[in-house]
C-alpha cells in the first residue's frame, strides 16, 4: 500500500509538471547512495533513524515513477518516426485496431514499422491516426493488414472548445501524437500479414466469437452480446449505450472486473470435480491463470480486465500453489503496482481508476453494510446483499464518475438491481453458445433465448432512463471538489466503521473546504464578461457572456439540434455556469454593407464577414477589435486592410482550410495578428 501511493505520485508528478531525467536519475542515485551508506552504520543509529531509511526509499519509489513515465513515452525513442521522416518518405504500417464507420470516413490506428526513402527500408515505431475515405479497399481492411502510406501527417486535433473533451490528451495517453487523412491513391494496401501467431489465434477465436453471435443472435443484441463477452464494442447502438450510461450501468457493457469474476468463479465450480491427486491443485491453478489471461487478450487487454486478472493471478497462485491468503488491500495494491510499472500511464485512465475504486469500496463498506439488515427470508437475505453490494461500490467511485461524467443516474440502484442478475445470466448464456456453435439446432435455440432476455433487458433499462428525474445533468466539479469529497468520506467511514469521532470533523472540514472552493468561481461567474469563437466544423457559432447570461449567434442548425448542442455549447456553459440563454439570432447588426455585420461587445467590436464585399472608397477605415472570416467570403486580406483597422484577424472553421492558409500567409506577409480557429482551437477572450 505504502509502495503504491509513492509510485503514483511519482507518476503524477512527471505528468503534470515534467523533470529533466537527468535530475530523476540523480535524485535516485543519491537516495541510493544515502540506503547504502545507512546499511553500513551501526545498529543503534539505524534504529533511532529508521524514519529516515523508510523515508529515503519511498522518494526512491517517487523518482522511480517519474522515470517511468519518461521512458515510456514513445517520442524520446530514437526510432520514433516523427523524429526521422522527412518529405517525400513512405510509412510502412500495420492496422492495430479494427475499423470504425465515421460519417464520410474510416477511422483506425497504425503501428509504424519502417521507413521508406529511396527504397532503402529504416526501422521505426510509434502509433499513428489514420482516417481514410470510404471505399471499397478501405472496407476491407483488418487487423494486421500492411499499408504504405505517406506521411503527411499533422498532430492529433483538439477544438480547443471551452469544457469539451480534450481528446488530443486522450489520444496522448495512448501514446498517439500525430493523424493523417488518406484518400484514395494515397495508401496502398500490400499482401500478407504481420506474422504474429498469438494474435493471429487470439483474433480468429474473436472472429469466430462475432461470427457465432450475429449468426444466431444478430441486431442491435449481437452488438450487446459482443460488448458483454469479449468487450467488443465497435458494434455497440449508439442510442442503447446512452440509455446506458443515463440509468448508472454502462460498467455492464464495458468489460470489468464483474465478468472476470464471473468467469473466475464459474471455473472454480467446474474444477470441484477435479480428481484429486499429487499435483492436482498446481494444476488447477495453472488452468485456472492461463484461461483467465487467454480471456483477457481475447478481450482486448482494457486496464479494469487487467486489473481483475492480475488480482485473481495473485488469488490464484495464493490458493492453488502456495496454499496461502493475504491481506485483500495489499493484493489490491501489488496488482496496481505491476500494472502500472508497465504502463505508468494507466494512472489517469478513466477505467483503471473506477477499478480500483470500486473494488476498494466493496472491500471497506460491503460487509458492514449488509450487517445493517438481515432478514431470514433466504430471497429477501439476497436481494439486500445485492443492494448492500451495490451502495458499497458508489461510495468510492461516485467523486470520479461526477468529475469525468457531469451527471448522477438517480435510479442506479434499480437499474443494477435488475441489469447485473440478467447479464449474469446473458454472459454464461453466451459462453454456452459458443460450445453449442457446432450443434446448429442447441445453437439457434440458445440464440433465440438470449435475445429475447436482452431485449426484455434493453427495454426495461430505457423505460427506468425515461422516468421522470432520472438523470441530473450538468454536474460541474473541479479536480479540489473531488479531493474534498474523499477527505468527507473518509473521515465519515472512519466515523462509521472505527467509531472515531474526530472523523466527523475531519468531514466537517471537508465540506467547509468544498464550499469555499465553490464560492470563489461562483462570485466571479457573476461578473465574467467572455467571448468565445467555437470551433465547429463548417458551422460559425459567437457566444456573447455577460455574468450568468449568454447570447449565442452564428448558424441556427448549431442551437436548433440538441445533439449539435449538447456536443460543443453545452460543456461551455455549464463551465462558465451559464443560467440564462437570451434568443439565439442567425444575424448581428448591420452596418449597410452587404456580407458585413457588427457585434458589439462591452467595449470590443468584432466584425463578421461573411461574403464578398462591395468596392467603395471610405474616407476613414473603420476600426474594430476583431474581424472575423466566416464561410470562405471572397475577400483578400489587402482588401479588408484598405476598409478597416483591426486588432486580430480570426479565421473560424466554416471556412475551408484552402482559404484559411491564403489568409494566414496574407496575414504572415503584412504582419498581421491572426487567430486560426481549425489550427489553435476555439477562440476564448476576456474582457
Amino acid at each position: 500500500m505504502r509502495l503504491i501511493l509513492s509510485l503514483s505520485a511519482g507518476i503524477s508528478v512527471q505528468l503534470y509538471i515534467p523533470f529533466n531525467p537527468l535530475i530523476l536519475l540523480a535524485a535516485a542515485g543519491l537516495l541510493g547512495l544515502v540506503l547504502l551508506v545507512f546499511k553500513k552504520l551501526p545498529f543503534y543509529i539505524r534504529f533511532q533513524y529508521d524514519w529516515l531509511r523508510g523515508l529515503a526509499l519511498q522518494l526512491l519509489v517517487v523518482c522511480s515513477g517519474g522515470l517511468l513515465i519518461y521512458q515510456s513515452d514513445i517520442r524520446h525513442s530514437r526510432y520514433y518516426f516523427e523524429a526521422l521522416v522527412k518529405p517525400g518518405d513512405l510509412l510502412l504500417a500495420t492496422v492495430s485496431e479494427p475499423l470504425q464507420p465515421k460519417a464520410r470516413s474510416y477511422k483506425t490506428v497504425v503501428s509504424i514499422r519502417h521507413i521508406i526513402r529511396d527504397n532503402i527500408s529504416m526501422p521505426a515505431k510509434g502509433k499513428l491516426l489514420v482516417y481514410l475515405t470510404k471505399d471499397s479497399a478501405a472496407a476491407h481492411l483488418q487487423y494486421g493488414d500492411r499499408l504504405l502510406i505517406q506521411s503527411q501527417t499533422t498532430p492529433v486535433q483538439y477544438s480547443g472548445n471551452p469544457g469539451a473533451f480534450d481528446y488530443r490528451r486522450y489520444c496522448a495517453n495512448q501514446q498517439i501524437y500525430h493523424q493523417v487523412f488518406l484518400r484514395a491513391g494515397q495508401w496502398k494496401g500490400l499482401q500478407g500479414r504481420e506474422a504474429n501467431l498469438i494474435m493471429q489465434w487470439i483474433l480468429q477465436c474473436r472472429q469466430y466469437c462475432l461470427h457465432t453471435l450475429q449468426q444466431y443472435i444478430g441486431g442491435r443484441e449481437a452488438g450487446l452480446a459482443a460488448a458483454l463477452l469479449i468487450g467488443y464494442r465497435y458494434d455497440l447502438d449508439r442510442k442503447m449505450v446512452q440509455e446506458y450510461t443515463n440509468t448508472g450501468i454502462v460498467h455492464i457493457i464495458a468489460i470489468s472486473g464483474m465478468h472476470l469474476a464471473l468467469i473466475y468463479g464459474g471455473l472454480l465450480w467446474l474444477l470441484r470435480w477435479w480428481p484429486k491427486h499429487r499435483f492436482s491443485e498446481e494444476l488447477k491453478g495453472i488452468l485456472i491463470i492461463l484461461l483467465l489471461w487467454a480471456f483477457t487478450l481475447l478481450t482486448g487487454g482494457a486496464a479494469s480486465v487487467l486489473r481483475a486478472t492480475v488480482m485473481f493471478t495473485f488469488i490464484t497462485v495464493g490458493k492453488f500453489m502456495l496454499d496461502r491468503y493475504t491481506n485483500i488491500y495489499n493484493t489490491l495494491a501489488a496488482s496496481a503496482f505491476l500494472l502500472l510499472c508497465y504502463d505508468p500511464r494507466l494512472l489517469v485512465d478513466a477505467g483503471f481508476q473506477l477499478s480500483y475504486l470500486a473494488v476498494l469500496s466493496i472491500v471497506i463498506c460491503y460487509r458492514r453494510t449488509y450487517y445493517l439488515f438481515q432478514s431470514r427470508s433466504k430471497w429477501l437475505d439476497k436481494l439486500w446483499d445485492m443492494t448492500a453490494l451495490t451502495l458499497a461500490a458508489q461510495v468510492m467511485t461516485l467523486p470520479v464518475c461526477l468529475y469525468y461524467f457531469h451527471q448522477f443516474p438517480v435510479f442506479f440502484l434499480p437499474a443494477n438491481m435488475l441489469a447485473v442478475p440478467l447479464s449474469t445470466i446473458v454472459l454464461y448464456g453466451e459462453i454456452l453458445l459458443l460450445i453449442f456453435g457446432c450443434v446448429p439446432v442447441l445453437a439457434h435455440a440458445t440464440g433465440v433465448a438470449l435475445k429475447a432476455l436482452m431485449e426484455w433487458m434493453n427495454e426495461v433499462v430505457s423505460w427506468i432512463g425515461h422516468l421522470p428525474g432520472a438523470l441530473i445533468t450538468d454536474i460541474n466539479i473541479s479536480l479540489l471538489s473531488v479531493v474534498c469529497l474523499y477527505i468527507c468520506i473518509a473521515g465519515l467511514l472512519i466515523w462509521w466503521l472505527h467509531q472515531w469521532r474526530q472523523g466527523l470533523l475531519v468531514a466537517l472540514t471537508g465540506a467547509a473546504v468544498w464550499s469555499i472552493s465553490i464560492m470563489f468561481p461562483r462570485i466571479n461567474e457573476q461578473y465574467q464578461h467572455k467571448m468565445v469563437v467555437y470551433n465547429i466544423p463548417s458551422h460559425t457559432l459567437v457566444d456573447a457572456i455577460e455574468g450568468r447570461r449568454v447570447t449565442t449567434m452564428g448558424d441556427v442548425e448549431v442551437t436548433g439540434y440538441d445533439s449539435l448542442y449538447n456536443r460543443y455549447l453545452r460543456p461551455a456553459h455549464m463551465l462558465y455556469g451559464i443560467e440564462q440563454r437570451l434568443n439565439t439570432t442567425d444575424d448581428t447588426t448591420n452596418t449597410g454593407l452587404a456580407g458585413v455585420h457588427i457585434l458589439t461587445l462591452g467595449q470590443k467590436r468584432l466584425v463578421i464577414v461573411d461574403s464578398a464585399l462591395p468596392k467603395v472608397d471610405l474616407q476613414k477605415k473603420f476600426r474594430t477589435d476583431y474581424l472575423l472570416l466566416s464561410h470562405n467570403p471572397q475577400v483578400d486580406i489587402r482588401q479588408l486592410e484598405r476598409m478597416f483597422e483591426v486588432g486580430c484577424y480570426i479565421f473560424d472553421a466554416s471556412s475551408s482550410l484552402r482559404n484559411i492558409r491564403q489568409w494566414k500567409s496574407d496575414c504572415y506577409v503584412l504582419t498581421l495578428r491572426f487567430f486560426s480557429v481549425p489550427d489553435q482551437g476555439a477562440y476564448v477572450v476576456n474582457f
